[in-house]
């Protein structure tokens, strides 16, 4: 940052899917009934069949789909959803089903409440389980015990009717979901994971079903060619594995669900806040109803309900949930407090300013759902595979089942027709990429990491340089002032705390003395609200020198301010070299900088009348930070408006590799643009106040926030809390997870590369290949969840 008030860069992103001002806010929905990568290729080509709608991503692992551009109307695309053969209904702000009237008094529900399906996996299961393990039985059985295969040839039919009448319990009722999804699938001329377990399963169930009542010993399908037990057991396993990759899925979105927790429900506001009489009767009413502009009682140990401001009282506040800090914060009147944290000493009054979508923890809710329903690039591959995956392993299977009934009998074909169906359910593909973004984003939310899509993960691993603004980054930004020297005097008012003793300068013409100097700057600077100048602001009143009223007052990006007193022209500015300084002057001025002060000239009439020093301090934790990312071979460069001099002295403590000094806000975005085109992938770290350009023009921006201003729309990643070691752990975790994403694409790809071939030559079992199957969706989920220990 550099030393004086500077201009915010309006937000005109070119990178990662910027939107125009005419799309509408994004929608959420919550997807019912998919179950494999080639339902969400359906779901996404249903959605962007709607009129106006320029992006869907539809995740997985979430459930759900989010939708931009200019198409408002969410009932089209609940229809188009589903026409398509899927269920589908609006989520709020906060990630609760949105089913209720405007208005109503209905407590929302929570994520973990929307969705009975992983209840109904493992109730069905449960069902489904002991009724496979008697079909089995009952099959296997007569082989293995003499008595019973003696009687069973004697009653073959009664025998193997049982088994046909549990099966068809176990197929058309736990199994119902399967055979339902794929009727849907097939109406909408579609194919997916249904199609191929119903496909299966049903080809087994009826053959084995012809068998047992038009066999005919001799003959090419035989009384005892029955596959019962195969078709039970494929459905038990593969609910047994639905159920076990919700449970992991579920883990996965425990970060969401705890943000969602977070999200207060009720408020308690004034009916009549300007009664004169003081009777102002409190209601208390869903948190959904409040609008900006409303009074609030919050009373202790309530949780804050909006975002907004201190009227009237005086507490404590756990802001933890946003800041990461224990420590409760003090708040008075006029100090914002966040909706969700909470009160933790006595009752106050405030006055809402933000409410839904605009508080900070909906924000916050909807980057991470972001995040993770976006896709990064090599999803994309996936999505085009998948599409035309499904239909390519029906063409396979018949094939297979044609080449059998050539070369074998009519049970080898049917055998292995089902194994390969089986086994080449996609559930795996569809699930290795978005069950990492879920976990990940999950994960990096819970440090306080909010990153904007799977690209931006993929850009974090490639990074080659981190750029650092100085002021407020490297350091914290509370800027004090150290010396105040005027030109025309042996003394000087000064910071007793500082380690240096005051300075002395040359007397030169139109001199003023230490606080006269230091009350003209202070009268200027008061009309801004840059940390240099609340700094002064600040050494003034504690000097107790009194103001004068400035007229004309004007800022200059990065240079300084200036304005009128009494006639006369008074401007603060970035010391530069100037004609008139005496030998001593400069000399005092290098003094400043060698030891890391920034120098600032009060000019009187465009003639040098003083200098003020001012500095910051290192964060603390900025020196292993910059280490950390030395060992993991990335450069650092530390880009400031300061004099190189006092810029180096910085740099040189923290073991930074360059320093661009003496850089204007305007200038960053061409100091990256230099290093990009080095052939370097830039990241950008700042605090989002006057690096907005270069955050932009960076490959990947970080910006530091305070925990309440999370409106860091030009950053790829914001670091909630303002900690510097979230860079290291930002990177870190990016790497971390796109690693984990493309083990599972492998092995989901290798797993299907080697198991449809030996399905279709008759070297796998249809009842391995439904375990196959399950288990490979429990390894992704499970090996995506290792991302929670990075």
């Amino acid at each position: 940052m550099n030393i004086q008030d500077e201009q915010t860069v309006p937000d005109h992103r070119a990178k990662n899917g910027s939107e125009s001002s005419d799309k509408t806010t994004p929608q959420t929905l919550q997807i019912e009934g998919m179950s494999c990568a080639s339902c969400v290729a359906n779901v996404e080509r249903a959605l962007k069949s709607v009129e106006g709608v320029e992006t869907a991503d539809v995740s997985l692992a979430s459930s759900e789909a989010r939708v931009a551009g200019k198409q408002g109307n969410v009932e089209a695309l609940i229809r188009a959803v589903e026409k398509a053969g899927f269920r589908a209904r609006k989520l709020d702000d906060f990630g609760a089903s949105d089913n209720g009237e405007p208005g109503s008094d209905e407590e929302p529900a929570t994520a973990g409440k929307r969705t009975s399906v992983t209840s109904g996996f493992k109730r069905k299961f449960w069902i489904a389980l002991p009724l496979a393990a008697v079909v089995f039985i009952l099959d296997m059985g007569p082989m293995a015990i003499p008595a019973w295969h003696d009687w069973v040839a004697g009653h073959l039919t009664i025998w193997n009717s049982i088994q046909m009448a549990l099966t068809a319990v176990i197929l058309f009722y736990t199994g119902s979901s399967f055979f339902v999804g794929a009727w849907n699938s097939a109406r909408h001329k579609t194919a997916d994971m249904n199609s191929l377990v119903a496909i299966g399963t049903g080809a087994a169930f009826f053959f084995s079903t012809y068998a047992l009542f038009f066999g005919v010993e001799g003959g090419l399908v035989q009384p005892h060619d029955v596959y019962f037990e195969t078709a039970a057991i494929i459905i038990a396993l593969i609910l047994l594995g639905k159920w076990m990759e919700e449970r992991a899925r579920h883990r996965g979105r425990d970060a969401i669900t705890g943000l969602l927790e977070m999200a207060p429900q009720k408020a308690n506001r004034f009916e009549n806040p300007e009664a004169a009489n003081g009777d102002r009767p409190v209601e208390t009413i869903p948190v959904k109803r409040v609008v900006p502009g409303d009074r609030l009682l919050v009373k202790a140990w309530e949780q804050i309900p909006v975002d907004g401001k201190v009227i009237s009282g005086h507490s404590s506040v756990d802001e933890s949930m946003m800041t990461g800090e224990s420590v409760p914060v003090e708040k008075q009147v006029d100090d914002p407090v966040v909706g969700g944290t909470r009160n933790t000493s006595t009752s106050f009054e405030m006055i809402a300013t933000h409410v839904g979508a605009e508080t900070a923890l909906a924000r916050i809710i909807n980057t991470v759902r972001d995040a993770q329903n976006s896709k990064p690039p090599i999803q994309r591959l996936v999505d085009n595979v998948a599409s035309i995956f499904v239909p390519i392993v029906l063409v396979v299977a018949l094939i297979t089942f044609l080449l059998w009934l050539w070369l074998g009998s009519p049970a080898q074909a049917m055998v292995n027709m089902v194994a390969v169906l089986v086994i080449a359910c996609p559930c795996a593909l569809g699930l290795a990429t978005p069950t990492g973004l879920m976990v990940s984003s999950g994960r990096a939310a819970e440090k306080g990491i909010l990153i904007r899509d799977a690209v931006t993960l993929e850009e974090a691993r490639m990074i080659d340089i981190i750029m650092f603004d100085k002021t407020g980054t490297l350091t914290t930004g509370v800027m004090e002032v150290n010396h105040v020297v005027p030109f025309d005097s042996p003394g000087s008012s000064h910071n007793p705390d500082s380690d240096h003793p005051p300075e002395t300068g040359e007397s030169v013409p139109l001199s003023v003395p230490a606080k006269k100097l230091l009350s003209w700057a202070a009268s200027v600077e008061r009309q801004s609200d840059h940390p240099i100048a609340a700094s002064i602001m600040r050494f003034a009143e504690s000097e107790g020198v009194a103001l004068t009223d400035a007229r004309e007052v004007e800022t200059f990006m990065g240079m300084g301010i200036s304005g009128t007193i009494a006639g006369r022209v008074v401007s603060v500015s970035a010391h530069t070299a100037h004609d008139e300084y005496t030998d001593e002057q400069q000399e005092l001025i290098t003094s400043a900088q060698d030891r890391g002060e920034t120098v600032l000239l009060v000019q009187m009439d465009d003639k040098p009348a003083g200098i003020i020093t001012v500095s910051d301090q290192i964060r603390p934790e900025a020196a292993g930070v910059i280490k950390k990312l030395n060992k993991m071979n990335i450069e650092t460069v530390m880009v400031t408006g300061d004099h190189p001099r006092n810029a180096k002295v910085v740099a040189d403590q923290l073991g930074i590799d360059h320093v661009e000094a003496g850089v204007l806000p305007d200038q960053k975005a061409e100091r990256v643009r230099e290093y990009q085109g080095l052939g370097k992938r830039v990241a950008m770290v700042g605090d989002g106040i006057n690096d907005a350009a270069a955050l932009v023009q960076a490959d990947l921006g970080m910006a530091l926030s305070g925990g309440t201003d999370l409106a860091m729309s030009s950053s790829d990643i914001t670091l909630v809390g303002g900690s510097l070691g979230k860079v290291v752990d930002a990177i870190e975790l990016s790497r971390g997870t796109l690693r984990i994403i493309r083990q599972n694409l492998f092995w989901a790809f290798v797993y299907n590369s080697i198991g449809i071939p030996l399905a279709a030559l008759g070297l796998l079992s249809p009842m391995f290949a439904a375990f196959a199957m399950g288990m490979s969706s429990v390894s992704v989920v499970t090996n995506s969840l290792r991302i929670k220990k990075i």
